[in-house]
């Protein structure tokens, strides 16, 4: 075989500061170069010179290096990206800080040779831990039946796969990723994945040298515990669609829960260590099990001690970040989703220092929020004449910017001094290159792709699509800023944004820190059942096609199964034909609601029924961090990557809406399972802590840009 037709893997390296292990890494790859057609190292965010070091590694080893550059939020996402470039015929996960064992590719390589129809082959593997002694985890027990496979997998029966001792076939991979939204149990669900769907070969020999770090995999446990255990839960819930047999799935779900609650009874987490022990306690097995009743035991004892004060939390730095956040409209008092967003990620930069938030149009009032870091103010006055525009032409989508508010704008950032400046979305382009001299680190919050929410509502109503101008406005602002934020991963892909890094800050549950975090209580039925509500700015023409075809299409089918059905619009600047609405029987109308929480406490339902419009829906969190069981069409809950028929009910026809909610309001018992698992979810993924660290995350480090 010659070396071009034996090169024929592509080697995927995820890093994130890697400068001290990557030369190893690399240099432990060398003596089987003949067979890689490419390593790509994935750097992910890193601020350090892991890419500079790496280059110069892979000349030195002969090596066909390339790096991909971005910032994925962790290991899974970066592998993901890693696959999504590669043109080898097999995959090889390494990780930074471990090293292939000299011809360990090879064996894995001439074990396809030896069985072609093989999707994967496993070999042995040495875990290094430091203060103890090296330990061989060789793959065994491996069967034809993929089924058994996959089952004794999960239930920790097969030695875990570790990430450089597998080798699998590309074709084995197709639509097949790393879950991204975890750092714990990301890999088993790949192999189980993969196991489901190829057949595999195991190898005695060692191919793999890693290093396991305690302390870093115990952070992993501790940090965020229960928002941890539900992403973990959601992601091995997904393997189902691959065939995964449930039983092993929710075996696998008790058993990550009993390993968490391990860690937190050991760093004395003791009331997080109960919550995940509840989990267990489910399980009919696990719960059952000696070690849960000992796990128990040392919670039951660990309470009747006295707690320790909590250590403060301060930057890595030790420094205040100052952060300025520049909004069209005033984003205080929180109205709508853009203002909700806007002072949520206020609120979790307030964390790391002092915030200013700052509109272009004028404030109705003068309150401040009560979070003493943040201070809120306006670049105009209401009242004041009628100033030129930055900008002879504005490109569409740009908002038009008085001359004055630029000038104060620069003023507040000289006697400011912020280490990062966030510009709220493409309509306030005209201020990135006035403030790119001015801001350390200058971040563009893209509420959404706006080429593609113009492309949505242009084709729904058959007007030509002129969405190209504002991609070249995207371009544009990506060649400007340090980093942009969308909010979903959807966008993320959705978004080309040339060289500046990209970061997931979604949207969070509006008003989250006033709402109690406990599932509330189940709607009373003396108002009518059910009360269906319909939540959004009703001046919006998807919300107000989406009002329409609640009331006239889907809630006369709801009543002929439950006549009693009757449905609440609520939202700001209400359109005529919303009115009308009103008029029909079975329907109220809430105009400009200061705060919806009173009606999503006797809502039984929402449905949203949205035919266009783009961003994840802010609205859709609020409902369900209530408890409210939520109905819709796929793009009303695109980019929130919720599970269908699990956390939400999806539909694209009315019929199919109205069916699906007479369905679930038919079964008391279903209902009050669909409440449960609304509420878990999205306090899991996008409560305050999630925020918190995906604001922190996109702020990089100490705030600082690249």
């Amino acid at each position: 075989m010659s070396r071009e037709a034996a090169a024929d893997i592509t080697v995927v390296i995820p890093a994130k500061n890697a400068v001290a292990t990557i030369d190893a890494a690399l240099g432990s790859l060398a003596p089987d170069g003949a067979l890689i057609r490419e390593v790509l190292l994935v750097d992910d965010g890193c601020d350090d010179r892991t890419a500079i070091v790496a280059a110069e590694s892979a000349v030195r080893h002969g090596l066909p290096l390339e790096v991909v550059a971005g910032r994925f939020g962790g290991a899974g996402a970066a592998r993901n990206a890693g696959m999504a470039r590669a043109c080898g015929r097999f995959l090889f996960f390494l990780d930074a800080d471990d090293e292939v064992i000299e011809g360990g590719l090879t064996q894995l390589r001439e074990a396809f040779e030896r069985h072609p129809k093989a999707g994967l082959a496993v070999g042995a593997s040495i875990r290094r831990t430091a203060g103890r002694p090296d330990k061989m985890k060789t793959p065994h027990g491996y069967g034809s039946d993929r089924t058994e496979n996959t089952r004794r997998y999960l239930r920790n029966e097969l030695w875990p796969i570790a990430m450089g001792s597998a080798l699998v076939a590309r074709a084995a991979t197709a639509g097949i990723r790393f879950p991204e939204a975890i750092g714990l149990d990301e890999d088993t669900c790949f192999w189980t994945a993969v196991l489901a769907r190829a057949d595999v070969i195991s190898i005695a020999a060692p191919v793999l040298l890693y290093h396991l770090d305690e302390t870093r995999m115990a952070r992993r446990f501790i940090t965020a515990p229960r928002a941890t255990f539900l992403a973990v839960a959601l992601a091995l819930n997904r393997l189902a669609a691959h065939g995964v047999d449930r039983k092993a799935l929710q075996w696998r779900k008790a058993w990550i829960a009993q390993r968490i609650a391990r860690q937190l009874i050991k760093h004395r987490m003791i009331a997080d260590a109960g919550g995940m022990m509840r989990a267990v306690r489910a399980h009919e097995a696990l719960g059952r099990a000696r070690k849960a009743w000992q796990y128990r035991a040392r919670i039951r004892l660990a309470r009747l001690a006295p707690a320790r004060p909590p250590a403060p939390s301060l930057p890595a730095s030790g420094r205040p970040r100052r952060t300025l956040v520049v909004c069209h409209e005033p984003a205080f008092p929180p109205v709508s989703g853009a203002d909700l967003r806007n002072f949520d990620n206020a609120m979790a930069a307030a964390e790391l220092g002092p915030v200013r938030l700052v509109s272009i149009q004028p404030r109705a009032d003068d309150a401040q929020p009560l979070v003493s870091a943040i201070r809120v103010a306006a670049l105009t006055n209401a009242g004041e004449p009628r100033a030129p525009a930055l900008g002879w032409r504005r490109a569409r989508g740009e908002g038009r910017i008085p001359r004055p508010a630029l000038t104060r704008l620069k003023a507040l950032v000289r006697e400011f001094r912020p280490d990062t400046i966030i510009v709220e979305g493409i309509a306030l382009f005209r201020l990135l290159r006035p403030l790119r001299p001015l801001a350390g680190q200058l971040v563009l919050d893209m509420h959404n792709v706006e080429s593609d929410l113009a492309g949505q509502l242009e084709r729904a109503d058959g007007s030509p699509v002129s969405a190209p101008g504002l991609n070249r406005l995207e371009r544009k602002a990506a060649g400007i800023v340090d980093r942009i934020w969308v909010c979903s991963r959807l966008d993320r892909e959705r978004l080309s944004s040339g060289t500046a890094p990209i970061d997931v800050v979604p949207n969070g549950i509006p008003r989250a820190e006033a709402m109690p975090a406990a599932l509330p209580a189940q709607p009373t039925f003396a108002d009518g059942f059910p009360v269906v509500l319909l939540v959004g700015h009703l001046g919006y023409r998807p919300n107000v096609e989406a009002a329409e075809r609640l009331v006239r299409n889907i809630l006369p089918r709801i009543r002929q199964a439950l006549p009693a059905a009757s449905v609440v619009l609520a939202g700001r600047s209400p359109k005529p034909a919303v009115r009308a609405l009103a008029g029909l029987d079975g329907v109220s109308l809430v105009e400009e609601p200061g705060d919806t929480r009173p009606l999503l406490a006797k809502a039984h339902l929402s449905i949203v029924p949205l035919s266009s419009g783009g961003g994840t829906r802010i609205k859709i969190l609020e409902a369900m961090a209530c408890g409210v069981p939520v109905v819709a069409t796929p793009l009303a809950v695109e980019g929130l990557d919720l599970i269908e028929d699990e956390e939400v009910l999806l539909s694209e026809s009315d019929e199919g809406l109205a069916d699906m909610a007479i369905a679930l309001c038919s079964d008391p018992a279903r209902l009050a399972r669909q409440r449960a698992r609304a509420h878990a979810t999205v306090w899991a993924r996008f409560g305050p802590q999630a925020i918190r660290d995906a604001v922190r995350d996109g702020l990089g480090p100490d705030g600082a840009g690249q």
